[in-house]
């Protein structure tokens, strides 16, 4: 997943680097983001792989469990909500600023 996100990113920098809607900046951020991506999809495998091995009857080692799982999901809900706040400022500006130079 963080190959096509990776993906995402680059068309969204080619896309902006002929029309400069977006700061380079912001932009290289969430390039640097993606390692951040990458060691969270690392614990999200981790939590996968070790499932099968907790004390389903251990209410606190499955607490634990769910509350790294529910900080993963969110993490990732932020990743996401990056790029696609990137995303938006090209779509709402992209015509104007091709139909205008």
């Amino acid at each position: 997943m963080d190959k096509k996100l990776e993906g995402i990113l680059d068309i969204l920098d080619n896309l902006n680097s002929s029309i400069n809607i977006v700061n380079k900046e912001d932009l290289d951020e969430l390039y640097e983001n993606l390692e951040d991506f990458r060691m969270l999809t690392k614990d999200l495998d981790v939590i996968l792989n070790n499932f099968g091995s907790l004390d389903k009857n251990n209410g606190d080692e499955i607490e634990k469990m769910l509350f790294e799982l529910h900080r993963i999901i969110t993490t990732f809900e932020w990743h996401f909500s990056e790029i696609s706040d990137l995303n938006t400022k090209i779509l709402k500006n992209y015509q104007d600023k091709i139909n205008n130079d």
